[in-house]
């Protein structure tokens, strides 16, 4: 009889719990990002082009990423 014995979560919780974790440090990244753009930004038009460009990338990457972790679950 082993003398320890490791209980693991498994893959789908882990899944899981990687996603929500990398999805809340994505909306504070994007919270500071926003608020940067905001209120440092010297040309409003280019940083407006920038945020869509950066959320019209980044969104359907994190649903990819969300999608791929509900195939797993």
């Amino acid at each position: 009889m082993p003398v320890t014995t490791f209980n693991t979560l498994p893959a789908e919780t882990m899944a899981a719990l990687g996603f929500l974790f990398l999805l809340m440090i994505y909306i504070v990244f994007s919270l500071i990002l926003h608020y940067h753009w905001k209120n440092y930004a010297t040309d409003a038009k280019v940083s407006k082009l920038t945020i869509w460009a950066y959320f019209a990338i980044t969104v359907p990457l994190i649903l990819v990423m969300g999608l791929m972790t509900l195939i797993i679950y």
